[in-house]
Parts: C-alpha cells; structure tokens; sequence
C-alpha cells in the first residue's frame, strides 16, 4: 500500500476518462483541457507505478489495473455523491412531533403559510401521545408539546396558552338551555396536566345542577374525534380553545356558555439548543411563535 494518497482531483480525473475512454470527453466534463486530463492521469500513473490507460493514436483504453481502480474509484465517488445528497435532502427536511389533535387541527392547517414564506424546507410530522426525549431520538428537530414545564436543557418557546369550554354545532347549540339537555362528549386524557378538566368541574362552575351519579359521557381517546362528533351533531363537546378555535372561526362550531371556562395549560416548541444552529430550525420556531399566536 502506497504511503500517500494520490490527489482527489487526480482521481475525479482519472475516473471521468476510464467512465468516458476519452482524455478530450473527460476534459469537456470537467471544464479543462485535453492536455490537463493527461498531466492528471500520467502524475497518477507516475505515483502508482503502473499504467492504468494503454495509449492508442486516437483513443485510450483501460490496462487490467486501470480496470480495477476505475471500479473501486467509480464506486467510492458515488458513496460520496449519495451521502452528499443525503445530508442535503436532511438539511431541507425539517422533523416535528407534538400530539395528533395539535397536528390535525392546528399545526397542518396553517403549514401552507409557513411553505409559502420557506418553500425550500419540507415539514414532516410525527404524532404521538406521549412525549419523545430530544436527547436520544436524534432525528426529531422541534418538540411541540402540552404541560406548564420545566424544560431543563432544552430551548422553549411559548406558543398557545388555553382554556377549556364547550362547543357544539351552530345549528344545535341553541337548541340547549342547559347541557342536561344535550349529549355529552369529551375526551379520554391521558395527561396528569389535564385530570383536572372533567364535565363535573365544567357543570360545577356553570352553577349547574350537581350531575347525577350516573352522568353519561361518550368519551373518545383523541381529542380530535371527539370535535368531529361534535361537528356532526352528536353532542356538547368539552374541548380545548386553542384547538377549537379554528373551527369556530370556520363556523363548524359554536360556543356553548362561553363564559364558562377551566384553566387550561400551553403548548410550547422545545429543541435542544445546539438544534438552533441549523436556519431551518430557526426558522420554523420564529414561524411557530409569530404565526401560531396571531391565529389564536
């Protein structure tokens, strides 16, 4: 094995003229001359010890070892070209997690003004319910996440705080005087943050009758149903503001009570710091924090 690597322009060289078995075809491609290709390939052939092109009067034509090196060389530049694509494509793919009803009604609907502003960046959202650790799923850019904190070691960026009330459709919230008339809906939590809101608290701070021990709730194990249902006609939805709010906007839903509320938490963009380096996570948590809160 040779102590010194021969130059990586010698070899770029070599191998667009074995891949062409033209000298004036190679220096086309690379934007030099004829003559350059043939200083290049013969200080190659020099720091070798061997002939990797057999000359003819008007062509040239691979030795048995310039066969051999012209695969192995073929091939690494080609690794080389495949990784630089790879670290490009990942550099324009940007990668958020947060819960399927934060992505579904609030995050997905206003991605179309971040591409508009960023057309270069693609987003791709990953849900879940429960929290993913920045530390150790390294391919998650931005956290999106529900709570009051702390976020010790990792950047956060208030976006959405909330309340909860209840929503119903246009057409049929005024049908109820009281929501002892209607369906109730609401959603299972799975969140410590939330065991607080519950239709017994909401009918408590509406001064409503205390409810029956038997209070019948159709529950749903993601919030985004349980708007759906409520969109359908099914029944009261107690819901969070930040992700109705939408809809009522829309005029899918309407506000049941709006006076009445219970004190919700906030939704928060975390990433790790060193995450901040890179312009499309800046740029995605610049977005997330003007845009999100002039939507509320």
């Amino acid at each position: 094995m040779f102590g010194k690597m021969p130059s990586p322009s010698a070899l770029r060289t070599f191998e667009a003229a074995a891949r062409l078995g033209s000298f004036k075809a190679a220096a086309e491609e690379l934007g030099v001359t004829p003559t350059a290709v043939s200083h290049q390939v013969r200080g190659l052939e020099e720091a070798l010890g061997i002939a990797l092109f057999a000359r003819r009067p008007r062509a040239v034509a691979l030795t048995r070892s310039g066969e051999v090196l012209a695969a192995a060389v073929g091939s690494g530049l080609l690794q080389i070209r495949q990784a630089l694509e790879r670290i490009a494509a990942a550099q324009a793919t940007l990668t958020v997690t947060t819960t399927p009803a934060f992505a579904a009604l609030r995050l997905a609907p206003h991605l179309p003004a971040f591409y508009a502003r960023h057309p270069e960046i693609s987003v791709q959202l990953l849900t879940g319910a429960e929290p993913v650790d920045l530390r150790r799923e390294r391919q998650v850019d931005i956290a999106i996440r529900y709570g009051h904190g702390p976020y010790p070691e990792l950047h956060a960026a208030a976006l959405l705080g909330e309340t909860f009330g209840v929503y119903g459709a246009p057409g049929l919230v005024e049908t109820f005087g009281s929501c002892k008339d209607a369906p109730l809906l609401a959603t299972r939590w799975r969140r410590p943050v939330l065991k607080h809101v519950s239709w017994e608290r909401w009918l408590a701070a509406a001064g409503e009758a205390a409810p029956a021990p038997d209070l019948r709730v159709v529950t749903f194990d993601e919030e985004y149903y349980a708007l759906q249902a409520a969109i359908a006609g099914q029944g009261l939805v107690l819901a969070s503001s930040a992700l109705a709010g939408d809809m009522v906007a829309r005029r899918l839903l309407a506000p049941f009570r709006p006076e009445v509320r219970l004190d919700g938490a906030e939704y928060v963009a975390l990433c790790l710091p060193e995450r901040l380096e890179a312009k499309r996570v800046r740029d995605f948590m610049r977005w997330l924090e003007a845009h999100l809160n002039k939507a509320d």
